[in-house]
């Protein structure tokens, strides 16, 4: 996971969009709706995204540059170029709302979607589903590196939100907070709350 460095923290770069949307966004809300069957995904999404920079620079009192919020602002167009990406606007004090619908199937030749940054193949992404050599798939989140995840907690940033994976197949390993028969929930309550399903999708 990349990092930025400014007056003495490292910031993560959770989202693998640094080619194209410029700045370190974390998602302090994010939720997902995802229906997998067979090699098949459908995936709705929304949420809030957050500069950690902008965060830290607000707590600590510091100086904007007045033209800070019209660069954050000049994203949206670039995040609307994301496959599936239906809103992404600029909220203020370094926030973004997004939503996201995409449908399509993994193969061989693109055994991985991630978002929100659907366009990006840098592993990056705050959920990934990938389709493995094996022939299972996995949805994940990824593992907050330990010094990222102190300087989260240490601004104070959120996270929070809802994953929901409904499945057609044989479920190998999941660490859902909820099960109710092939549909299963993560309830995000920190930086550390990581969604892991390993899928059986029951086609060669």
């Amino acid at each position: 996971m990349t990092a930025l460095g400014r007056a003495g923290i490292r910031l993560p770069i959770i989202l693998g969009t640094a080619a194209l949307l410029s700045g370190c966004l974390a998602p302090e809300e994010f939720n997902a709706t995802i229906d997998l069957s067979g090699y098949s995904y459908s995936v709705e999404l929304d949420g809030r995204l957050a500069d950690p920079r902008y965060v830290k620079a607000l707590q600590d009192g510091q100086e904007i540059p007045p033209d800070a919020d019209e660069k954050m602002k000049g994203q949206e167009a670039l995040a609307a170029t994301m496959p599936g990406m239906e809103r992404f606007v600029y909220v203020g004090e370094g926030r973004f709302d997004l939503a996201m619908s995409l449908e399509g199937e993994l193969t061989e030749s693109n055994p991985a979607i991630g978002f929100p940054a659907s366009k990006s193949r840098s592993g990056n992404n705050f959920l990934t589903i990938e389709r493995q050599e094996d022939g299972s798939v996995v949805v994940s989140t990824p593992v907050v590196p330990k010094q990222a995840l102190a300087d989260l907690n240490s601004i104070g940033l959120p996270a929070t939100g809802t994953v929901t994976v409904t499945v057609k197949g044989t479920v190998l390993e999941q660490n859902a907070d909820e099960e109710a028969g092939q549909t299963y929930s993560w309830h995000r309550k920190s930086w550390e709350d990581r969604v892991y399903l390993k899928l059986d999708p029951g086609e060669s």
